[in-house]
């Protein structure tokens, strides 16, 4: 094996370490967030959360979650399950809303990607994670981008490369897949905070 081989296969056992251990901390993160504010506002959030899901239902779990996963909205898909949760809706709806926003968006910034990459902006912003890709699919393949979603990229971000470096939409697939346990595991976790 030469040294650049070496390099790249040490660069990505960094990055996928990298990757869990930010996994475990935004867990770990998420845990402390919702636990601290449903112990100290949790009546207000509670009113919140039956005022969204009155006013806007599953449909606006649904379109807020797709915006933050399509085009980097600013409310996380996290913010929609915990409003969900704290409005009463049952679990599984909550779920199933918020994951199917975010396999929308998912479909949307990866269809962006592909007509993005006319701009030059666009270009120089997604420079970065587009190497980070690169040498991720070029060493593991399709399984490289359900590895990918580890990493510290945003979702919308890794869909956005993806589409705008042409890949076929099987890889778009491969990253909706990959996001199904990743939207569970932060369903779970604000479950368990939210109600212990």
């Amino acid at each position: 094996m030469d040294a650049s081989a070496t390099a790249t296969q040490r660069e990505l056992r960094y990055e996928t370490l990298f990757a869990m251990i930010r996994l475990v901390l935004g867990l770990g993160a998420l845990i402390a967030i919702v636990s601290v504010i449903g112990w100290r506002y949790r009546g207000e959030l509670a009113s919140f959360g039956e005022w969204f899901v009155d006013r806007f239902g599953v449909g606006g779990m649904i379109a807020g979650t797709a915006l933050a996963d399509g085009v980097h909205f600013p409310l996380p898909p996290q913010f929609y399950l915990l409003t969900g949760i704290a409005g009463g809706y049952g679990g599984p709806t909550t779920f199933a809303a918020v994951l199917l926003g975010s396999e929308i968006g998912s479909l949307i910034a990866f269809s962006l990607g592909r007509f993005a990459t006319r701009s030059a902006l666009v270009e120089r912003r997604m420079a970065q994670p587009r190497k980070l890709l690169e040498r991720v699919i070029a060493k593991q393949g399709y399984f490289g981008l359900a590895v990918a979603s580890l990493l510290p990229i945003s979702f919308c971000i890794l869909c956005l490369t993806a589409g705008a470096m042409r890949l076929p939409h099987k890889a778009w697939a491969v990253l909706a897949a990959a996001r199904i346990p990743k939207v569970f595991l932060s369903y779970a976790v604000i479950v368990w905070a939210w109600h212990s």
